[in-house]
């Protein structure tokens, strides 16, 4: 298999998930705003093997087809569907659903690549275990800096390795 997101080595790839993200409101985003579909979260599908094991995040990549500004986020994943705020609102989950959260992904500005037209963020350095309750990863996108507009159809799209 070869390694689209640059892994190499040892580590065999079950898989590569990948999600555009759709937002509901749109804009830029600030520091603290959930970015995504207003009130139901989105998912990476066919996540988990059939026997709906543990797997690991070995690696993530974002691809933002607007501008070639670094921004910091976090990726949220989550076993489970939540109640996502509204796009370009505070990001804020209940008490409950935090105990859905499999773990975070920070995306540093550090990380990202640019070209004339646009940028790719490329980390393999992962190692989160996970265990969605179906096949599917629930995830929410939250700034933690100033965003571009992701509204446009197309716009990011979010890729995860996956052993």
């Amino acid at each position: 298999m070869s390694a689209p997101l640059g892994l190499t080595g040892t580590k065999e790839l079950s898989r590569i998930v990948s999600s555009t993200l759709v937002c509901s409101v749109g804009g830029a985003g600030a520091t603290g705003d959930y970015m995504g579909t207003s009130a139901a979260p989105q998912a990476f599908l066919s996540v988990c093997e059939p026997d709906n094991a543990c797997s690991l995040v070995r690696g993530i990549k974002l691809i933002d087809a607007t501008t070639t500004a670094a921004v910091a986020l976090e990726l949220w994943l989550f076993s489970a569907t939540f109640v996502a705020p509204t796009d370009n609102a505070a990001w804020a989950i209940t008490d409950t659903e935090a105990l859905l959260c499999l773990g975070v992904i920070p995306i540093v500005t550090t990380k990202w690549y640019a070209s004339s037209n646009n940028k790719v963020y490329s980390d393999d350095t992962l190692n989160l275990v996970i265990k969605p309750a179906a096949s599917s990863l629930f995830y929410a996108l939250v700034a933690r800096g100033n965003t571009p507009d992701w509204s446009a159809a197309g716009a990011l799209t979010i890729q995860l390795a996956i052993q």
